[in-house]
This record gives structure tokens, C-alpha cells and sequence, in this order.
């Protein structure tokens, strides 16, 4: 009975180094997105909306069966219709600003490590260092009324965090990844700032440097995305 026993466990380890056997040097594909868009459309006021997306590639190798590396590409845009009303001398008058507003482009390295609980299922945690440049425009009334400010940012920042997240495999080349938390934990970002008159020269120009250290995680930090296997 007793080498029954053994007989079972030896198959079961036997079977689960096997399942883990097979990612070892595999190359994948991964890759996220979200769509947004509002609209507004009260009875005494014009329309307004706001549109946007954000897509995130990666493009990983499996190094050994519980530990990959690779790069990701991450890119955002937003964009909106927005009315502003200003007054000359009393005569209200309505300016529209119609177009794209924001932009955003990243690049990043990730390393991984993998608990395969069976052949379907498992965990990941990993650190990753990012560098990405972000601008926006923006719109808003001067504090009497009269004029429209614009206020243009440009954001280079460099960060590193961690993250953790699990797997599901729906087949040999496709799996569904989840994340379940998240931290940045060092931020570092580079910030220039110009705003002035509308349909002028920006004419006040404001420079910062900031940088940021909170080892915390946030929970729950949901996302979802696919994962080939080339």
C-alpha cells in the first residue's frame, strides 16, 4: 500500500515538472486596452464630450519555466468638445475648443516570476522600471471672465514599481491575465508648464522636478489582458 503511495506522489510531482517544463524558453505576445468616452448634453447649455484610449503591448520570453522577462509599449490619447463662455463688456460669447487634448507614449522593462499551482492556472509578481512623456492641453476661464486661458504641460517621467497578478490558460497559445495589485513605488518626473491668453504666445513658463517614494500596494488593482504564445 505504502509504495501505492509513493507511486502517486512521484507521478503528480512528475506531471506538475512537466507542466512547467513546457514554458521554459517561450516567447509571448501580451496586450491590454480600455476605450472611454462621456457625453454631456444639458437643456440650456451646449454639448460636451470626452473620448480617449490607452493600449499596453509586451513582448516577453519565458527564461526558465517560473521566471520571464521583456519589454512593454504603452500609448494614451484623449480628446474632447468643451464650451467656455467668456463676457466683453457684458455680451456673453461662447468659445468652443474641439480636438485632441492629450498624448501619451511609454516604453518599459519587466521581470516575472510564476507559481503554476496545475497546468491552467497560476500566479505572477514581478518588478518593472518604465520612461514615458505625456502632453496635455488645457482650457479655462480667466478669474474675471473676460479672457480664455490655455495651459500646455509636457511630462517626462521615469518610475519603477511591482506588481502581482494571476493566469488562467484557455489553450497551448492563448491565456487570459488578470492583476490583482500594484505599487509604484518610485516616481520621478520632469515637468514643463506654459499657459497664457488664448490664440496668443504662452507667455508664463513654470519648470518642476518631483519625485516621489511610497512602497505601498494598492488592493484590489484590476485589469485585464490576453497573453500569445508565439
Amino acid at each position: 500500500m505504502k509504495n501505492i503511495y509513493y507511486l502517486i506522489v512521484i507521478l503528480i510531482l512528475a506531471v506538475s515538472e512537466m507542466a512547467q517544463a513546457q514554458w521554459e524558453g517561450q516567447k509571448f505576445i501580451s496586450g491590454s486596452a480600455s476605450l472611454m468616452f462621456s457625453n454631456s448634453n444639458p437643456d440650456l447649455q451646449k454639448s460636451s464630450n470626452n473620448y480617449g484610449y490607452s493600449f499596453n503591448v509586451g513582448l516577453g520570453k519565458f527564461k526558465t519555466s517560473t521566471r520571464a522577462s521583456g519589454w512593454n509599449l504603452n500609448t494614451s490619447l484623449s480628446g474632447s468638445k468643451q464650451n467656455f463662455t467668456t463676457y466683453n463688456n457684458g455680451v456673453p460669447t461662447n468659445n468652443e475648443k474641439n480636438g485632441i487634448n492629450g498624448l501619451g507614449v511609454g516604453v518599459g522593462h519587466f521581470w516575472q516570476f510564476y507559481k503554476h499551482f496545475n497546468d491552467k492556472v497560476g500566479i505572477f509578481v514581478g518588478p518593472d522600471v518604465s520612461f514615458r512623456y505625456d502632453n496635455s492641453s488645457q482650457y479655462s476661464n480667466s478669474g474675471d471672465g473676460v479672457s480664455l486661458i490655455k495651459t500646455k504641460t509636457d511630462v517626462v517621467s521615469l518610475s519603477a514599481g511591482l506588481s502581482a497578478g494571476l493566469y488562467y490558460k484557455l489553450s497551448d497559445k492563448w491565456w487570459i491575465t488578470g492583476n490583482i495589485a500594484v505599487s509604484n513605488f518610485v516616481n520621478t518626473n520632469y515637468t514643463i508648464l506654459k499657459s497664457g491668453l488664448d490664440n496668443r504666445d504662452y507667455d508664463v513658463s513654470q519648470k518642476t522636478f518631483n519625485y516621489e517614494f511610497s512602497p505601498s500596494f494598492q488592493f484590489p488593482s484590476v485589469g485585464f489582458g490576453v497573453r500569445y504564445f508565439l
